[in-house]
């Protein structure tokens, strides 16, 4: 157990005190719905939002087990969600249902198997390398702009090979916009309007991100149409198993905002936790730092998915009549897990707003349904390994050329899509001497 020189809590998402009004249902309930979901959240088991059949929020580890396990098929995507899917992957694997979506999912399986995730790291290590050769030292770096531009090299280099000239600075910054866009609901949404109507109301496909990164897909689909053999990228192994621009387009927010957000607030903490940058430094200095199964970096790593999970909420809807914590279900009605809260809850986890990562360490108890990163049971993301190991990778690299202090401003923490700050992850690096 490290002792630490600092006493202060992390960053936390402020929740409302009480129940929403009226107002907040109707304009940001949709869009945002973690600003409507009061504290209690963090000490009860579950909540009613207001209004006639308004979603239900739970948090019980059984009742996340019985939403996300759904062993009796009564749950499905409310339509949101399956819009948001649709807008960032078409028809691709993360939108897709059924036979479609299991034929997908299997043939991209491959890429993030152990072994291909292992062979990954040098290209990971690689890209942790040059950002850090680049990175000024006289003036603040933003980590959620800094680690973006790494990611993207590294899916670029690993996952989605094949345009040796993309423009990786503007891959990086046209994602987040675009997420915006897919992800923007409003009272329109709550109209029995056509799903393509609604897409045109909202702009989607007339956006300048969203048309950038669709032509990098399409460049992607078209120079891979034919991959070398023994290639076996996400171009090559979807390749007739789905629509592969609709999946090349999918796998760029998907694999670049969540980790690059979650690489962030990781030597966020890092630099606000100094006795555990110098362990994980001392760690990554005297061991191969591109092993990514370290001890000390994987349980800074999945302490900083606790804390501030990539995926925020997960969202289902009732597909019958049932009952859920409690709480009597009807067809339709929205069913909330604050993966946000899971995390900090007052009942599973002690101290549960500090950073510890001991609470990780080998032999450590903790219960699986509290510690949901990635999500559970057959919708699990497929990159979560792979995601884990670029964070603890890229944080290896750069503890070994930098140490990071706390800059301002201060993070002001929003939970629309992910976890991300809205005032960006500000630290100085120093260069280490020696």
């Amino acid at each position: 157990m490290l002792t630490e020189t600092t006493q202060a809590l992390p960053p936390r998402y402020v929740s409302p005190a009480g129940p929403p009004s009226a107002y907040a249902m109707l304009t940001r309930a949709l869009s945002d719905p973690a600003s409507v979901i009061s504290d209690a959240i963090y000490s009860d088991w579950s909540l009613k939002l207001p209004g006639p059949r308004s979603p239900v929020v739970v948090s019980h580890p059984d009742a996340v087990r019985q939403v996300l396990l759904d062993k009796d098929g009564a749950f499905g995507r409310n339509r949101q969600l399956r819009m948001l899917m649709r807008r960032a992957w078409g028809e691709g694997l993360a939108a897709a249902e059924g036979e479609s979506w299991s034929r997908q999912r299997q043939a991209a399986a491959p890429a993030f198997k152990p072994a291909a995730v292992q062979s990954a790291v040098p290209a990971m290590a690689a890209a942790a390398e040059r950002a850090a050769g680049s990175w000024s030292t006289d003036a603040p770096i933003d980590l959620s702009v800094a680690l973006a531009r790494i990611v993207t090299e590294i899916v670029m280099t690993t996952l989605l090979t094949g345009l040796d000239d993309a423009d990786l600075d503007a891959i990086a910054a046209d994602v987040p916009p675009f997420i915006r866009a897919a992800a923007h609901f409003g009272l329109l949404d709550i109209l029995p309007i056509p799903d393509a109507w609604l897409d045109r109301l909202r702009g989607m496909g007339r956006g300048a991100p969203e048309q950038r990164l669709r032509a990098v897909a399409a460049r992607l689909a078209a120079a891979r149409a034919t991959p070398p053999d023994r290639v076996q990228d996400i171009a090559a192994l979807m390749r007739g198993a789905g629509p592969l621009a609709d999946n090349l387009l999918g796998f760029l927010p998907a694999g670049l905002e969540t980790t690059a957000q979650a690489a962030a607030w990781g030597l966020y903490l890092l630099a606000l936790y100094p006795d555990w940058q110098e362990a994980l430094y001392r760690e990554a200095l005297a061991a191969d730092a591109l092993d990514p199964v370290l001890p000390i970096g994987r349980q800074v790593v999945q302490e900083t998915l606790r804390l501030y999970p990539p995926a925020p909420l997960l969202v289902r809807a009732a597909l019958r009549h049932g009952d859920l914590q409690g709480h009597r279900l009807y067809p339709g009605q929205v069913v909330i897990l604050p993966v946000f809260a899971i995390h900090r809850h007052r009942e599973l986890w002690d101290r549960p707003d500090a950073f510890d990562p001991d609470r990780f360490a080998p032999g450590a108890a903790y219960d699986r349904g509290a510690f949901l990163p990635f999500g559970a049971g057959p919708r699990l993301c497929i990159a979560a390994a792979f995601a884990q190991t670029e964070i603890a990778v890229m944080m290896a690299v750069l503890l070994r050329h930098f140490r990071f202090t706390l800059a301002a401003p201060e993070p002001v923490i929003s939970l629309k899509t992910t976890t991300h700050s809205l005032t960006g992850l500000h630290v100085i690096a120093t260069p280490r001497r020696g």
